[in-house]
């Protein structure tokens, strides 16, 4: 893991803008950002001039959200052909600005009184590690109003619909060579026929949870409803899995049942622009037989491109949609870790190009956090930048070159800041918390510390030499 400085270069130095000044300023910011993630824009630029040259770099017209990720997007294709398999995680997230009241270009979220614009990522991961490589495509927008007399029906003839970025940002993947195989994955709201088709022209697989109970041919051909002709199979094999902690559930450890089969999906009939020819899938279905009383019954239903023919290959295909929650790890370092909606800016314009500075931001955070949980014993000098390790290890008496990720961790604790361990995501060799939720408190914490630190090893050098009284 580079230091800020090095990353931002790496980052963001390849692209050039317009102007060479404009560039330079660029990576300038983003190592800035890097290094505090979490505070403030005065903070992290530590100064007006710093600020006002920020917002003069946002204003320009070269300086655009496609502009800033384009040299990000790059990095993270040449970096997906050194994988065997890859999984293209694609997510939808709103980015609330109701608070601010007096920004411009903004849209509807939420309700009709809410405003903000709309993400929509592309995160890759390798599902063998987990490892989080980029974002190969990204894209933000602000959400049109729809006329008030407009009826359902009238909304399917439209030409230009929300649920089209699905289908957009696909395209925009694009192919890559044979010797990487690449999986889209999404969530329900994935769940298009025109999504299925647009991986089969770009000749990249898909795995989706199901939201539409469509039409579907068995291999016996007869043609009913998806959801309860998979829901009729029989469990070919359970196993014990561990269900992650959620927003008003706890962590349990549970059976899951699953079975499979293929299935052929058959064109919806009253979408107007719906490509009209049948798409063969796999259908795998994992579900909880006996929940615990008073928690709802776990259950997944997957469609898939990619052929499944065993059992080994079924949970296989259960095993990557589980990865699909780490893009919404990355929306949450964006509004946590990044503090996104909380920036002070007063045109949406502002807010898309400074979101092209923190999306790296994000996966760079996101990247940290699968260090720590994944190699606890890789010496901390390889990660962290020299002098940050060279002032907890001198504190703690231990020596630099020889500190684990884990120790520095639990050094830093035992410093002062008890709870920042469990927030950063290591202890004791088990992962704790999201990475956007604990990082933005932990960060805040570890610059405090490290100022306090350096502010007294100055002062203490200082008095040494006779500068200031005793």
């Amino acid at each position: 893991m580079l230091n800020p400085k090095l990353w931002a270069e790496r980052t963001f130095g390849a692209y050039h803008l317009q102007d060479a000044h404009r560039t330079w300023r660029e990576v300038r910011v983003a190592a800035q950002m890097a290094a505090n993630a979490s505070a403030s824009l005065p903070a992290q630029m530590q100064g007006w001039k710093e600020v006002i040259a920020l917002y003069c770099l946002l204003d320009q017209e070269d300086v655009t959200f496609e502009a800033l990720m384009q040299p990000h997007l790059q990095h993270t294709r040449e970096e997906i052909v050194r994988h065997p398999v890859v999984l293209l995680l694609q997510d939808t997230t709103e980015v609330d600005l109701s608070h601010r009241l007096h920004v411009s270009g903004l849209g509807q979220v939420g309700n009709e009184r809410g405003q903000g614009f709309f993400l929509q990522t592309m995160l890759v991961v390798v599902p063998q590690s987990r490892a989080v490589v980029g974002c190969v495509s990204q894209e933000a927008f602000v959400r049109a109003p729809a006329p008030k007399s407009e009826r359902r029906s009238q909304r399917r003839f439209r030409q230009d619909r929300e649920t089209d970025g699905w289908m957009r940002l696909l395209r925009q993947g694009g192919t890559f060579p044979d010797t990487t195989s690449i999986v889209h994955v999404g969530n329900r709201g994935a769940d298009l026929f025109d999504f299925f088709h647009a991986s089969r022209e770009t000749h990249t697989p898909f795995l989706v949870r199901a939201a539409q109970n469509r039409r579907a041919q068995n291999e016996e051909e007869e043609v009913g409803d998806l959801l309860e002709q998979v829901r009729a199979w029989p469990s070919r094999q359970r196993r014990v899995f561990e269900v992650p902690p959620t927003h008003g559930r706890q962590a349990r450890t549970t059976l899951l049942e699953i079975s499979f089969g293929p299935m052929t999906g058959l064109p919806p009939r009253n979408e107007p622009h719906a490509n009209k020819h049948p798409f063969p899938l796999w259908v795998i279905r994992l579900w909880e037989e006996q929940p615990p009383a008073g928690e709802e019954p776990l259950e997944w239903v997957v469609q898939t491109s990619v052929q499944t023919a065993t059992l080994q290959e079924a949970w296989e295909r259960g095993t990557w949609y589980g990865h699909r929650w780490v893009v919404e790890d990355s929306h949450q370092c964006l509004k946590t870790g990044c503090r996104l909606q909380q920036r002070q800016l007063q045109t949406g314009k502002r807010f898309f190009r400074l979101l092209g500075l923190l999306s790296p931001v994000a996966v760079r955070l996101l990247q940290q956090r699968d260090l720590a949980r994944s190699e606890p014993d890789r010496f901390t000098c390889e990660v962290l930048d020299v002098d940050v390790l060279t002032v907890v290890a001198t504190q703690a008496g231990l020596d630099p070159a020889s500190m684990t990720i884990q120790v520095f961790w639990q050094e830093v604790a035992r410093l002062g800041a008890t709870w920042l361990v469990a927030g950063m995501g290591q202890q004791a060799g088990r992962p704790c918390g999201r990475a956007g939720s604990g990082f933005r408190p932990c960060l805040r914490a570890f610059i405090s510390l490290i100022a306090s630190v350096c502010k007294m090893c100055i002062k203490d050098r200082a008095q040494a030499r006779g500068l200031l009284p005793q």
